[in-house]
């Protein structure tokens, strides 16, 4: 860890001790898709999740219906490129907003007012996943979400699709491109083994998901294209075959077709007027949140767990009946600290918030994990229904949660067929 980031956290522990610093009010939205959380006003936090809302209908009037049972993102809107980085340490200079998704957590970072891009494109890859169709290449997936990352849907329902990203276009007019062979074989952006590469993957990769979108014809062949390659097809000669053009001959079309004057769409859709809730957090908000997304990281460069778990000490400390301070707490205390210390401050805290979910599932991980390390069967047998038993609560108090889900998860992986697939809480 870097010491600026070091110095970082150290002064977030002493503002934490210090009893005359004013602290920022922070407020969660709860809508249908999103929990979104900010500390500022309660206005722009509505009009913001309102917004969220109003993507997620054009997302899914084109990929198809809502799953049965929504997972919602959590968003974090912060002020600052300082305050961003208490979230997300070792963050280039420049960078408005960040995307995690890992079996564990999934939320996304944002500064307030930009950055939007970022979320619309990751929100895109959720809404395409969950649409349940076959797999898409990895440009056609990224093309897509960069298609979408420019979408606008006003209050009223005016939509505009397709809306050219400048960064993507200049890319594409001033560097190097990648030999379209090359494009329609990776899996993604991965696959490319330079960030000036992966630059032009997704540069690319919009410009043809463009032109596709730009024409009926085009469209209909590109559902035969992925029928073809899910089928089995190498995509070059899949792509030859159905669209009757070599890769040189695609690169000059693209080209060509980029010189033009880039049309976009335009659609109304009926509005909707999102029910969203709004609550505020405790005090304890302003100590742990942002730190709380940096411990949950399981990328070990970016994360100083002595540091975290002095924050989240000094924080409980300060506010010792906060049920956030105290599993903030359980959490370092369980990850880098003391099992038993986690399990303290995690009983205190649901002894004064009984349907805290990171509570409940912290609580059952470490159930899930002494059941695991049991020598005696009957022991097992208890821990492992203790760890059931807590999500089964934690899943009542949020089904929508992420977390949960991937809490049972761990349990049926480690229980090895003791909670099986068929389990209620599934």
């Amino acid at each position: 860890m870097s010491s600026v980031i070091h110095r970082l956290l150290f002064a977030l522990v002493l503002v934490a001790l210090t009893p005359a610093t004013a602290l920022a009010e922070w407020r969660r939205a709860d809508s249908q898709n999103f929990i979104v959380y900010s500390d500022g006003s309660e206005r722009s936090l509505r009009d913001y999740t309102a917004k969220l809302e109003r993507f997620d209908a054009l997302l899914t009037s084109r990929f198809g219906g809502a799953q049965a049972q929504v997972r919602r993102l959590p968003v974090y809107l912060v002020s600052d490129g300082r305050t961003l980085r208490v979230a997300v340490p070792g963050l280039p200079s420049g960078i408005a907003g960040y995307y995690s998704a890992s079996e564990n957590d999934i939320s996304a970072v944002l500064i307030r007012g930009e950055g939007d891009d970022i979320l619309r494109h990751e929100y895109s890859h959720h809404v395409m996943a969950r649409a349940g169709d076959a797999p898409y290449p990895g440009w056609l997936r990224e093309g897509f979400a960069e298609y979408f990352a420019t979408a606008t849907v006003t209050e009223s329902g005016e939509t505009s699709l397709g809306l050219p990203n400048p960064g993507r276009l200049r890319a594409l007019q001033q560097n190097r491109w990648l030999p379209m062979d090359a494009l329609l074989r990776a899996e993604g952006s991965l696959a490319v083994d330079s960030e000036a590469g992966r630059g032009m993957f997704y540069a690319q990769s919009w410009a043809l998901t463009h032109w596709l979108l730009a024409d009926a014809g085009r469209v209909r062949n590109l559902s035969a294209y992925v029928a073809a390659i899910n089928g089995g097809r190498d995509p070059v000669e899949a792509w030859q075959a159905t669209f009757a053009m070599t890769p040189d001959q695609l690169t000059a079309e693209l080209r060509a077709y980029l010189r033009g004057r880039l049309g976009y769409a335009k659609l109304n859709m009926p509005p909707i007027d999102p029910v969203i809730t709004v609550t505020s957090l405790s005090p304890a908000a302003d100590t742990v949140l942002l730190p709380m997304i940096n411990a949950r990281s399981w990328n070990t460069a970016e994360v100083d767990g002595p540091a975290l778990l002095g924050t989240m000490r000094a924080a409980a400390a300060r506010f010792p009946d906060d049920p956030l301070a105290l599993v903030a707490l359980g959490y370092a205390e369980k990850r880098w600290g003391d099992t038993v210390a986690a399990e303290t401050a995690l009983t205190r805290a649901l002894d004064r918030q009984g349907d805290n979910v990171e509570g409940l599932v912290l609580m059952a991980d470490l159930a899930a994990e002494r059941g695991a390390d049991a020598t005696d069967e009957a022991e097992r047998t208890q821990q492992w229904t203790t760890a059931r038993d807590l999500l089964r609560r934690a899943l009542e108090a949020d089904p929508t949660d992420h977390s949960v889900h991937a809490a049972l998860n761990r349990l049926q992986r480690t229980t090895r067929g003791y909670i099986s697939e068929d389990d209620p809480l599934n």
